[in-house]
This record gives C-alpha cells, sequence and structure tokens, in this order.
C-alpha cells in the first residue's frame, strides 16, 4: 500500500485524507516518498551493491597500488616528477580497462531497481524482492546494452582526450574532435537517468530508447544537470577523501553506498524521470496517466469554485438578516 494510500483509508482517530492532502509538486512527493521507504531502501540497495562489489574491489586494489608508489626516491631521481606521472596514468590505464567489465553487469541490476523505484516515485505499490527480480530478468538484454555502452565510455573517452589534447598542441583544429568527445560523453551522462526508467516502463527497441532519452535529456538540459550533480556529490568526497587521504571521510562515503547510495540515485533519477515523461511522452500515449502521485490540476480548481461558492452564500445570508 502507497503513502497516500493510507491516507485515503484513513487511520483511526484522524480525519480522512483526500486528493487536497496529496503533494502538488514531484519534489515533495520525493521526500514524502524518501520518507515512508526509508529502510526499503536499504534493502533494494543491497540487492544492487551485490553487482557492484568487482568494481569495488579493482578499484580498491588500483588506489593500494597507486598509494604505494615510492614517491619520495622517485622524485629524487632525475625526471622523478614525470616518472610519477607515467606511473600513475598507466594504473589508471588498467583501472579504465578493468572498469568494462565491472561496469557491464551492472545494467540488469539497475534495471531491476528503476522498476520498485518508478512505482514508489509514482506513490504504487511494489514488491520488492519479486517486482526486482522480474524487471532484472524481462528488461537484461537492453540494460545490458546500456551498461555496456556506459561501461566503455570511461575507455573511450580518456583515450579521445589524451589523443586530441595532444594533438592540439600542434594544431588548433583538433579541438574539435575534443570538444565533440566530450559534449558525447556528458550528454550520455545526462541520459542515463532516463533510460533505466525508460526501460522498464515502454516497449522500445533499443534504437528509439537511446533517440528518446537524448531527445528528452537535451529538452530538459537544467534539470539533468542538476540531477546529475546531486549524486555526483558523494563522489566529489569521496575523490578529495582520496586526495587527503582523509580516512573517515573514505569511510563515511563508502557506507553511504554500501547501504544507501545506489539506491538513493535510482529513487531520484525515477522522480524526475516520471516528470519528463509526463511532459514529453505519457499525453502522446492512450491510456497513459499523468501525474500520478500528484493532486489533480483540476483540484485545486474545484476548492476555488466551492469557496467561491460559500463566499456568495455568505454574502446571500447578510443580506437576509440585513432585510
Amino acid at each position: 500500500m502507497g503513502f497516500f494510500d493510507r491516507f485515503y483509508y484513513g487511520k483511526a482517530g484522524k480525519h480522512d485524507y483526500t486528493e487536497m492532502d496529496m503533494p502538488k509538486t514531484r519534489v515533495s512527493l520525493f521526500f514524502l516518498v524518501l520518507k515512508d521507504h526509508i529502510f526499503d531502501l536499504i534493502k533494494v540497495n543491497l540487492l544492487q551493491v551485490v553487482f557492484w562489489i568487482p568494481f569495488m574491489i579493482w578499484t580498491f586494489i588500483n588506489l593500494a597500488a597507486i598509494q604505494g608508489i615510492d614517491v619520495e626516491s622517485i622524485m629524487a631521481q632525475e625526471g622523478g616528477a614525470m616518472e610519477i606521472m607515467n606511473a600513475i596514468a598507466s594504473y589508471l590505464v588498467m583501472w579504465l580497462i578493468g572498469l568494462i567489465p565491472c561496469l557491464a553487469i551492472t545494467g540488469p541490476s539497475s534495471a531491476g531497481a528503476a522498476y520498485v523505484m518508478r512505482n514508489w516515485a509514482r506513490d504504487q505499490h511494489a514488491f520488492l524482492f519479486s517486482d526486482f527480480k522480474d524487471a532484472f530478468r524481462s528488461n537484461w538484454k537492453q540494460a545490458l546494452g546500456v551498461s555496456c555502452i556506459t561501461a566503455l565510455a570511461p575507455t573511450l573517452v580518456y583515450t579521445g582526450v589524451t589523443y586530441y589534447s595532444q594533438m592540439a598542441n600542434s594544431n588548433a583544429l583538433m579541438m574539435v574532435p575534443l570538444v565533440l568527445v566530450l559534449s558525447i560523453a556528458l550528454m550520455w551522462a545526462l541520459m542515463l537517468p532516463l533510460l533505466y526508467p525508460m526501460m522498464i516502463g515502454y516497449e522500445l527497441s533499443f534504437k528509439y530508447l537511446i533517440k528518446n532519452a537524448f531527445l528528452m535529456a537535451a529538452a530538459t538540459l537544467p534539470q539533468m544537470v542538476l540531477c546529475r550533480l546531486i549524486t555526483l556529490i558523494p563522489v566529489a568526497a569521496l575523490l578529495l577523501g582520496v586526495y587527503f587521504g582523509n580516512g573517515i571521510v573514505l569511510l563515511v562515503v563508502s557506507l553511504y553506498y554500501l547501504l544507501f547510495g545506489f539506491a538513493f540515485s535510482r529513487l531520484l533519477y525515477a522522480s524526475v524521470a516520471n516528470g519528463v515523461f509526463d511532459k514529453y511522452l505519457n499525453p502522446h500515449i492512450e491510456g497513459a496517466q499523468v501525474g500520478m502521485g500528484l493532486r489533480p490540476a483540476d483540484a485545486d480548481e474545484l476548492l476555488d469554485d466551492e469557496d467561491d461558492e460559500d463566499e456568495s452564500d455568505e454574502g446571500t445570508e447578510d443580506e437576509d438578516d440585513d432585510e
């Protein structure tokens, strides 16, 4: 039963809730759902963490290797700074290549979580484990396609940026492909919050899945940038913790992702995606509902009409009293 479903049925000793008690915006709905499903999010997060374990282990191994570089002895040699940079670059390349299988296997689990979060973000019921499993099984092919592209992207972007940056030193025209590579990478990052919710909610071929996500991400660019920036805050904190060697920050961020982070991001993506789909997809699909979980647009109008009628009735009563 959804959060507002309980309102409709009412509770002992409390008044019955109506449509007027539902939130008017998706921001309000997001925080209400977050409060209602806070412990369920941990369960969904644990289901996803299982598929992110290879990524975490591989990242930890490479971080340990980088931290194990004997900086003092290398800096004592001629050209030591360049050797350190080359060593870090080699570890980075190795890490990026190893990321490909680590990230590729996370796609189907993201589809499963996206289905559960889509329902919660619309205040619909979801059977946590069975719905996760069903969405995992029915969307694994497209989800794997999306996650494979995502897995290849860091290596391709790093290679492209490194190559074109070096070429741009001697030829300014090489800035064009450099900007193009960065633009494509940015656009893919902005499309990702829409891809999985669209995948589990609509029957689309992979081609049209990518096309629609691109068009809608471009049409809602500020919202998608803000959405991604919010989910990047813990990542930025993690990088700062690594750079400054702050173990407390590393521990806090690690616990955040182990217990909550992946599911929170999925809920945020689902909330944003529901609003985007209501604007660009659902009005053009016969039978598709718009604004699920939100106060109906005509509810305020009906309330205003009732207030106007009450005021007119009061005015009539006052006239009768004067007579």
